[in-house]
């Protein structure tokens, strides 16, 4: 069903029908739960959290053989922007950058499509700052990031 659909089937339906089904979303889709959450509390602390944790899970190498899933860590980041938080984001594209960094720190890893991929996901992350207007709060992670960046000859600019 294309959205366009389904718009003209919930303004056919009555407000008690369309709060019932928003709270079945809320119960059966974590991630419209998630949503509807930050929608209503506008807080991302929790949820933050909860995909750091997610994306640690997959960037720390795992198993004998030490095996880097680094690319399941950025889906999980791209599945967070559908729901277009930007501050969400932010956090999560910053840690996921910090994790890389350390990766390469503690294990001397030299991936030229993982640097790729790290200096991607902190220029979104910048993108994201502006368009929040939020460089004071995050200059001094990011100044922390772009430093530690550098020891290894990758340019995170800021």
């Amino acid at each position: 069903m294309a959205l366009n659909e389904l718009k003209k089937e919930l303004n056919k339906m009555e407000k008690t029908e369309i709060i019932k089904l928003i709270s079945e979303l809320y119960k059966k889709v974590p991630d419209a739960k998630n949503y509807l959450d930050i929608y209503a509390t506008g807080e991302t602390k929790e949820l933050a959290e909860k995909y750091k944790k997610q994306i640690e899970k997959y960037i720390y190498p795992n198993g004998r053989n030490m095996e880097l899933r680094e690319t399941e860590a950025r889906k999980i980041i791209r599945t967070v922007r559908k729901m277009k938080i930007t501050a969400l984001n932010v956090e999560l594209e910053l840690h996921y950058v910090s994790c890389c960094l350390e990766i390469i720190e503690d294990f001397g890893y030299w991936n030229e499509n993982y640097y790729i991929a790290l200096g991607k996901m902190f220029d979104n992350a910048i993108n994201g700052i502006y368009e929040l207007g939020m460089q004071d709060k995050y200059n001094e992670k990011i100044m922390f990031l772009s430093s530690k960046a550098s020891e290894y000859g990758i340019e995170l600019d800021y």
